[in-house]
């Protein structure tokens, strides 16, 4: 039972912000991803958020350090059309290096991720997934949170804005107008009430998006990951 909740968290904190553990990719540009023929889609080539934008051709290379192991991961996006979910317009989004589509929505500087499927490392499936982990255009200490229901347990994700306007070093990179959130993952177990299992800060850059998560393990106390962005292009 707690490897299976500790898998749905991983789910949840890593696959809806794009951090997940993919197969490892290096950052040599001759990588032989190949971009569809309509890319860059001059159609629809842009989401527009201040803190998470997205553009075709728009690359971001991560270092991830999870429980010791430390690997590349690059994301590669093709911007496609719009399309609703449950009344909500999201943009969808093909990550070239893992072939998956993501979906975003950004009304008000509200970001809103969708994960239709995802799968854990431990193999645990969850799918129908929306969160909102940013809400830019709101004050220090603001505080909301997404209610999940996944494989009949429920999940909260406590979310509270912890710094705004500030100045964030990174690897060998210094980020101007950074957000930070901290959000904490609590599951509902009946008879016994809430059990939170991880904090997490996540750092936004205006202008460039999700630049460092730091994630805690609740139950060990350890940190279990770390990931930065090392290099990123816009056209």
């Amino acid at each position: 039972m707690k490897n299976s909740m500790k898998n749905i968290l991983y789910i949840l904190l890593f696959g809806c912000l794009a951090v997940s553990c993919q197969k490892e990719l290096s950052f040599d540009p001759n990588n032989t991803t190949t971009p569809p023929i309509d890319f860059p889609n001059t159609n629809d080539s842009c989401f527009t958020c201040d803190y998470f934008p997205v553009c075709d051709s728009t690359q971001q290379n991560y270092i991830d350090s999870m429980s010791g192991t430390v690997q590349t991961r690059t994301l590669l996006y093709d911007v496609k059309t719009d399309t609703v979910v449950n009344g909500i317009t999201f943009k969808k989004i093909l990550n070239l290096t893992d072939n998956t589509m993501n979906y975003y929505s950004c009304t008000n500087n509200v970001l809103k991720i969708y994960a239709p499927s995802s799968t854990s490392i431990g193999g645990t499936q969850a799918s129908n997934i929306t969160q909102t982990p940013l809400k830019s255009n709101e004050p220090v200490g603001t505080n909301w949170k997404d209610v999940l229901q996944i494989n009949g347990a429920t999940f909260e994700y406590r979310y509270t804005i912890i710094e705004k306007g500030i100045t964030r070093q990174v690897l060998d990179s210094t980020y101007n107008n950074v957000i930070n959130v901290r959000d904490t993952a609590v599951t509902i177990v009946p008879l016994m009430g809430e059990v939170p299992f991880a904090v997490r800060n996540s750092y936004y850059a205006r202008g460039i998006g999700l630049v460092e998560v730091r994630m805690i393990d609740l139950m060990s106390g350890q940190t279990s990951l770390v990931t930065q962005l090392k290099s990123y292009h816009f056209r």
